[in-house]
């Protein structure tokens, strides 16, 4: 790992938890214990960062997410767990990161909604595809439907102007909704599978 990646690696806890707006270059070289110039040395401008730190943030979730894809024994273990990594990510968010970066780093939300938002489509119509192959999700379920709906619920849970976050985190929106999408697919074996899976989100 070059010295960029440490920094980035280290950069990237503070700046998910705090937000992107409110934490300047000089609170970062504080909390890191390094100088602003060693910063600066790797990363041209607080913008030019923020679009490192989300592009590796991302990157890294989707390698994850795959790894959970390969391990997991059927589509139900797929999407509970893919779950519990997610709502363990989001329990470390600024819940006005998402605000932060559409209203103050455009360029940077546009690759999320470019890269990320489509890997989360794709993601989730492929598991909707296997569910069905393992007669565990109901033969009528159409997968480009459901996937455009399941996405169209993953905004409204990031949205601050429907959800307050302080009586409503986001991992908890995010949990609901998860358990609400598996509810609307599976069938009865299915129902019975979710049962034995569901710990793997709430636990």
């Amino acid at each position: 790992m070059t010295v960029k990646e440490k920094l980035i690696e280290s950069i990237t806890p503070i700046l998910l938890k705090y937000g992107v707006r409110s934490v300047s270059m000089d609170d970062m070289a504080k909390m890191l214990g390094i100088s602003k110039k060693t910063i600066y040395s790797h990363i041209e401008n607080k913008k030019g960062l923020i679009q490192t730190v989300i592009s590796s943030y991302i990157q890294k979730e989707h390698k994850e997410v795959n790894k959970i894809r390969k391990k997991a024994s059927n589509a139900i273990e797929e999407m509970t767990l893919i779950a519990r990594f997610n709502i363990d990510s989001l329990r470390t968010m600024s819940p006005m990161i998402v605000y932060e970066l559409k209203k103050y780093h455009p360029s940077t939300w546009k690759f999320i909604e470019t890269i990320h938002f489509e890997f989360i489509k794709t993601t989730i119509q492929n598991n909707l595809i296997r569910g069905k192959k393992e007669n565990l999700y109901r033969e009528d379920v159409d997968e480009n439907i459901i996937t455009q709906l399941y996405f169209g619920l993953s905004m409204v849970c990031i949205d601050e102007d429907v959800f307050d976050s302080e009586t409503t985190p986001l991992s908890t929106r995010f949990l609901s909704m998860i358990i609400y999408h598996l509810n609307g697919v599976i069938n009865e074996k299915g129902k019975k599978e979710l049962k034995k899976q569901i710990n793997n989100i709430v636990s």
